[in-house]
């Protein structure tokens, strides 16, 4: 039988892979379909008819991407396919009563890990009722929901992931593993863990440590990968004396299997890190840590029940730059019941750790979640299953949190934004130090943490004024609270495009460090950044234009809802991603193609 599966492919999407290699062992075809995109639509219906499948699975893991998929599965139907139509993930499984009810191009929905019940579904198309954790619609159109057995506990059963081709980072193929599945702690923001839970079985189950080596070894002597992403939500174990005895063991069989000269990426929670189980990962070759710090305010950690203290966040960080590491997290600066004392608490860490890449963020509600469940039994749940919204219930919080939306949405939101532009100069800079410390000179290296400070430093002297603003601000001035807002984008746009310019001239110079063209020389001169100060406005800078909030274009239909006397008109978080796309489409201000930053030659 032919399966096709759709889904984002920006990098390895391990889910799909898996399922993948699980239906090819039964002897199935299988062929993974990209969809990173909506303007990916017509090339993955192509595709997709092309192979001529008998089932098509959509991986429909998050609310924002939702509707996207939905489009999809219509058009998927309406160019004639004709098969049995299912979505999996997250954001399908706890909609799924919805989805095969009111989007009649869906037959069905996986509730939980898709290996063994995509494989089960191949074996009884035409007998539903015999496929545990699906949902799908009967005869009569009514929604009927098969009992799941539980997710797998036994994680090595599973063949490893179905690989074709290799991502690279300079001349290094980089592959995507896992070596556990679910998290041990309950975040109220976490869809994934939420999801896992649905599953039944084990929330938290790890492969073996022979399992990992093995797949490792398979991937660095067949495939020549030296770069190994561990997607895990958190590669570390509860047990910081079991962690650390596991990663010996993983150690001791890389190295007994002849794996040398390699880098690994993880993701950790501050809790989990200790100096004894880094030094082990040091030794593996750990290059990135993307650290789960959050909040730094104790009542924000507390309202997002992180389960972990301020005091974990600072220790770990102690730590992993000890080690020197790629280090980068992501704060959840604004949650429902935020108020400008945490906003301030969450400044102060800005400012006082600023040597590591970090982007900023609000908690965002899904499906399953304990947010979701706070809000809704507060009355506070705005919007559907396809973009939830709320309001912070201080009202200057939330005009923060608007303002600093809006201003930062670039920066913080585009695949080209400069935060992750940040992250890519410590990430090559890592990477750099890993394969060729010999070509690591301190004037290469100081150039690269000095933009990431610099970086930093402007992203909290900008959230400042925003503070400033919102502290001293009359909440009955709509029109104050728009010409700010305005005259904030400027300036964090004006100084993101400054700061883009001398950051990819550090990336060049990091790149010509690792790839040397002159006969083995490390690093021309004119590779170099220009110092500090350097006249920027003779740079040559295209990056997209992104048009305004509606709550500062009057006049645009958004003004007929007050909330807490913030502005006219509740824009939905989810609402200015979709307001971009439709200009994209429209040929509106937004720029389609990805920015290019020309640097001029050496005078």
């Amino acid at each position: 039988m032919n399966i096709a599966l759709i889904g984002a492919e920006l990098e390895e999407n391990l889910a799909l892979r898996y399922i993948a290699s699980s239906l090819e062992a039964r002897s199935h075809s299988v062929d993974i379909v990209p969809f990173n995109f909506e303007q990916d639509t017509e090339a993955a219906v192509g595709q997709t008819l092309a192979f001529q499948p008998q089932i098509v699975g959509l991986s429909m893991i998050f609310s924002a991407r939702g509707l996207e998929f939905c489009r999809l599965a219509k058009r998927l139907r309406e160019a004639g396919f004709r098969g049995h139509l299912i979505a999996g993930g997250p954001f399908a499984s706890f909609n799924c009563e919805r989805i095969v009810t009111q989007y009649p191009e869906f037959d069905s929905v996986a509730l939980g890990e898709g290996e063994a019940l995509m494989c089960r579904l191949a074996e009884h198309l035409d007998h539903l009722e015999c496929v545990p954790g699906l949902c799908y619609r009967d005869a009569s159109g009514a929604a009927r929901v098969n009992p799941a057995i539980g997710n797998p506990d036994n994680l090595d059963d599973l063949p490893w992931p179905k690989r074709t081709t290799f991502h690279s980072y300079f001349d290094k193929p980089i592959a995507s593993v896992l070596s556990s599945r679910g998290c041990w702690r309950d975040c109220a923001f976490c869809s994934i863990n939420a999801w896992y839970e649905r599953g039944g079985g084990k929330k938290f189950r790890l492969r073996s440590v022979e399992n990992i080596v093995a797949e490792l070894s398979d991937l660095f002597h067949r495939h020549g990968v030296r770069i190994f992403n561990f997607q895990d939500d958190n590669f570390f174990l509860p047990n910081p004396a079991k962690a650390v005895e596991r990663f010996s063991a993983i150690r001791d069989g890389l190295r007994r299997d002849g794996l040398d000269h390699i880098a690994i990426a993880v993701k950790a929670r501050p809790d989990s890190i200790t100096e004894d189980s880094i030094r082990i990962l040091d030794e593996l070759g750990l290059f990135r840590v993307f650290l789960g710090v959050e909040n730094a305010s104790e009542n924000g950690l507390r309202n997002l029940n992180r389960k972990q203290t301020l005091a974990h966040v600072l220790n770990a960080l102690g730590i992993l730059n000890d080690f020197d590491v790629h280090v980068a997290f992501n704060l959840l600066m604004f949650e429902p019941d935020t108020t400008l004392d945490d906003i301030l608490v969450n400044l102060r860490f800005i400012e006082r750790h600023n040597e590591n890449p970090f982007n900023f963020c609000r908690a965002e509600t899904y499906p399953g979640t304990g947010l979701e469940r706070k809000l809704m039994r507060e009355g506070r749940l705005l919007g559907d299953t396809f973009g939830y919204d709320y309001r912070l219930k201080d009202p200057r919080s939330e005009a923060f949190h608007q303002i600093a939306n809006y201003a930062f949405f670039d920066r913080n939101f585009s695949d080209y934004g400069l935060h992750y532009f940040n992250m890519q100069v410590d990430f090559y800079l890592q990477l750099v130090r890993r394969f060729r410390p010999e070509l690591l000179t301190q004037r290469l290296r100081g150039a690269a943490r000095n933009f990431i400070k610099q970086t930093n430093q402007d992203t909290y002297e900008r959230l400042c004024e925003i503070y400033d603003f919102v502290v001293n601000w009359e909440i009955t001035d709509e029109a104050g609270l728009r010409a700010f807002a305005r005259e904030a984008r400027l300036r964090v746009d004006q100084h993101s495009r400054e700061l883009m310019v001398r950051g990819q001239r550090i990336v060049n110079w990091l790149e010509g460090a690792y790839s040397p063209q002159d006969g083995g020389v490390a690093c021309r001169a004119d590779a170099a950044p220009e110092p500090l100060g350097f006249d920027s406005a003779k740079a040559e800078v295209s990056m997209p234009v992104i048009p305004g909030l509606e709550f500062t274009r009057p006049g645009s239909g958004w003004e007929a809802v007050d909330i807490f006397g913030v502005a006219r008109a509740p824009i939905p978080y989810n609402t200015f991603r979709v307001r971009l796309a439709e200009e994209e489409r429209s040929g509106g201000a937004v720029s389609a193609s990805p920015q290019t930053v020309a640097v001029p030659g050496p005078p």
